[in-house]
């Protein structure tokens, strides 16, 4: 079942000039749109998972508050990719190995390496005081517990020198998501070598997390977007398998993106193009949204331009 509505969001204004043939835009010229959105469930295969949750119970579905690739960016300017998922619970709460292996221990971290090349990290745990560096331990056995101040443990999977995403189909399981993503709206925006098409989307996490960090949005795995209804799809976002390499991250990530801090949601810009040149005419911009299950989020929005500029 699909439903369809109407959102919109108001952007901030970015200084820029561009060139629309022989026709300058305005300095500053920016112009947001409303999207019409329909929803639709995703109907993918089950694939069963490869290992369970590092929270009792290790069969049952706990609350994600944070996806891989979800924007980074420190109060000194540095940004990167969400290495891993955070997985929500309250402080003390026991944390367990997803699978055996030989145990690395760290301050404030451990990781466990299943076999080669492949390992599990778990950040923000205490370990238990009985383990050892290097010592072989068994799926289940207890790793420690989640720090004070934290409610959550940071949970990510490496494959050689990758990581890769926990929540793709036939990675930790049971995982389940019956809601699609959002997209917000769209904005226009004149910049140097053309114009910039910019699209804010998101997801919502399920089960939902209680507490301060509440409602609080998590990352797309893909959006594409494309011109007109019979256009080729272009993949502008992709982040269903594995964190991006952090240098692409002013590529993926327009310059209003915020993270997510406790009690404050964050928002996400997404780059569709950095360099889009339109003849005059009336242009119909539909752009796809996708959870790692398949939901999808479709909006649509015509864009006109005359005389070199988007009006």
């Amino acid at each position: 079942m699909t439903t369809p509505r109407t959102t919109s969001v108001a952007a901030a204004l970015v200084a820029a000039a561009v060139a629309a043939g022989s026709v300058q835009a305005r300095p500053s010229s920016q112009h947001a749109f409303a999207v019409k959105e329909t929803r639709a469930p995703g109907h993918l295969p089950a694939v069963s998972p490869a290992y369970g949750w590092p929270v009792k119970p290790f069969d049952r579905q706990h609350p994600v508050r944070a996806f891989l690739n979800d924007p980074r960016i420190g109060a000194n300017g540095g940004k990167a990719f969400h290495f891993g998922i955070d997985v929500a619970a309250p402080d003390g709460t026991a944390v367990y190995a997803v699978t055996g292996g030989t145990l690395y221990l760290s301050h404030g971290s451990l990781a466990v390496v299943a076999g080669p090349g492949h390992g599990f990290g778990y950040w923000h745990v205490r370990a238990a005081a009985n383990l050892k560096e290097h010592q072989i331990v068994r799926k289940h056995q207890l790793l420690g517990t989640i720090a004070p101040g934290w409610g959550h443990v940071h949970f990510a999977e490496r494959i050689g020198t990758t990581y890769v995403n926990p929540l793709r189909p036939g990675g930790l399981g049971p995982y389940t998501d019956p809601l699609p993503p959002t997209v917000g709206g769209l904005s226009v925006r004149g910049s140097g070598s053309g114009y910039d098409l910019v699209v804010y989307a998101h997801d919502t996490t399920w089960p939902t997390v209680r507490g301060a960090w509440a409602n609080e949005p998590v990352t797309p795995a893909l959006i594409r977007w494309r011109i007109g209804s019979a256009g080729s799809w272009r993949i502008a976002v992709d982040f269903r398998k594995k964190m991006l390499d952090r240098r692409l991250f002013d590529s993926i990530y327009a310059p209003d993106t915020t993270q997510n801090h406790k009690g404050e949601q964050g928002n996400f810009a997404f780059y569709l193009d950095r360099s889009w040149h339109p003849a005059d005419g009336t242009y119909r911009i539909e752009v796809e949204s996708f959870d790692t299950r398949g939901n999808r989020a479709l909006a649509t929005t015509s864009v006109s331009v005359a005389h070199g500029e988007v009006g």
